[in-house]
C-alpha cells in the first residue's frame, strides 16, 4: 500500500547532516591538498571525481533516509549498497582508495549521540 503525502515544505539545513565533508573539493582540502592540485585532478580524472562527489552525496542520503519516519530501511540499505560499489569502482577503475575514516572521524559528535 502506498503511504500518504503530507504536501507540506520540506526543507532540510545541510549544516544538520553530520557530515562536514559536503562535497569531493572539500574531501580533498581535508585530504591536504592544494587548491591547484584539486583542480589538476579535476583537469585530468573528472570522471574520478564526480564518482566520488557522488559517494559522498549517497553518504549523506543514508543519513537522511535512516532518520525519515514512515519509510523502508531497505531505501537507506541499498543506498549503502549502491555507495559500496562506487567505492569499489573508484578502487578498480582509477586505483583511488575512498577514505571513509576521514569522513566518519569527523562527525563522532552526532556518532556519540
Amino acid at each position: 500500500m502506498k503511504r500518504d503525502y503530507i504536501k507540506k515544505y520540506l526543507s532540510i539545513d545541510g549544516r544538520m547532516i553530520p557530515y562536514r565533508i559536503f562535497t569531493v573539493e572539500v574531501y580533498f582540502e581535508e585530504k591536504g591538498l592544494s587548491k591547484e592540485e584539486i583542480e589538476k585532478l579535476y583537469d585530468e580524472k573528472y570522471d574520478m571525481c564526480q564518482i566520488l562527489n557522488q559517494v559522498i552525496a549517497l553518504k549523506q542520503s543514508c543519513v537522511l533516509l535512516r532518520h525519515t519516519s514512515h519509510s523502508c530501511g531497505s531505501l537507506s540499505e541499498d543506498l549503502f549498497q549502491l555507495k559500496l560499489r562506487l567505492i569499489k569502482e573508484l578502487k578498480e577503475k582509477y586505483d583511488f582508495e575512498f577514505d571513509e575514516d576521514i569522513m566518519e572521524n569527523d562527525c563522532t559528535d552526532y556518532l556519540s549521540l
